[in-house]
């Protein structure tokens, strides 16, 4: 099966979770013979807005078909699914996306018409899409050989310094202070040395937003072996088994403070959370999906 990646921008490879994604289930298509190859809407095409691109994409879609006729067109959110549909669908039997999050502000109603449109065709990493357009569930995964225990001692409470974090910085320092824990800030870090950082972490905290996606620093925390893990109910945190939050602001301390130690990483093991099992539910969909047309 040839298949054809569209994403928005590639000089970030490795440094999210969408990268992160395509950086493993490329290489799991390959270990099974597939022809992948990935396209950057934003780097390669040089087309960066949204909308103005649509008719231009739609253009150069079409040449990248006459070169090499892929059998299934697999693009990334609804922004590169978008020139696909409007004003009329291209390769409809081939064409998958895949949503990873909730889009927020304007092209909230965008995301919604390119959900409607997709219909069957619509795949998810979490259970909000799933509900909300009725999008194919396919969990997603976590490299267990880059995030793994280092076998090194762990002394520090962790937060990430997102921008989506329900708390502060502030908030999570004066919560260390309280708890006589020294806490460790994830700011700036290249993606290939956060296993170095959770692995300093006895204590780690998440709480994303509700429009969060499918949890990919939840499992990259839990795959490098912090033992005690703080989160709440979004970004697939319903699904983990760590402890749960959800009035952060009354008693996130009084979580933290009373988590206990679980092996979240034979958990994850167990439960098959791996890219070859996203892989080959992906292309069991896309097998399908050709098959039988609207799927």
């Amino acid at each position: 099966m040839n298949i054809l990646l569209l994403v928005k921008e590639r000089k970030k490879a490795g440094f999210g979770g969408v990268e992160t994604l395509l950086k493993n289930i490329s290489e799991e298509f390959k270990k099974r013979g597939h022809e992948i190859d990935i396209i950057s809407r934003n780097d390669d095409l040089r087309l960066k807005n949204t909308i103005r691109s649509v008719f231009p994409m739609r253009k150069r879609i079409r040449e990248i078909m006459r070169k090499k006729n892929y059998d299934v067109i697999y693009t990334q959110d609804w922004n590169m699914a978008l020139p696909l549909l409007f004003p009329y669908p291209l390769y409809r039997k081939k064409h998958f996306t895949f949503f990873h999050a909730t889009q927020q502000g304007k092209a909230l109603p965008i995301q919604f018409v390119v959900g409607a449109l997709m219909k069957k065709r619509l795949l998810t990493g979490d259970r909000a899409n799933q509900k909300r357009y009725g999008a194919k569930l396919i969990a997603t995964s976590v490299d267990m050989n880059r995030f793994k225990p280092l076998h090194k001692k762990r002394i520090y409470l962790g937060w990430t310094n997102k921008p989506s974090e329900v708390i502060t910085k502030e908030k999570i320092k004066e919560i260390g202070k309280n708890l006589k824990i020294p806490v460790l800030i994830a700011e700036n870090i290249p993606h290939d040395k956060m296993n170095e950082f959770y692995n300093k972490c006895k204590i780690y905290v998440c709480l994303p937003p509700k429009q969060a996606g499918g949890g990919v620093t939840y499992m990259e925390a839990m795959a490098a072996g912090i033992p005690r893990i703080v989160g709440n109910m979004y970004a697939e945190g319903y699904k983990f088994p760590f402890d749960k939050v959800e009035d952060f602001h009354g008693n996130l301390e009084e979580a933290i403070k009373n988590s206990k130690e679980k092996n979240y990483r034979k958990w994850m093991k167990d439960s098959k959370i791996t890219w070859k099992r996203h892989s080959e539910e992906l292309i069991k969909f896309f097998t399908k999906g050709k098959t039988n047309g609207e799927n």
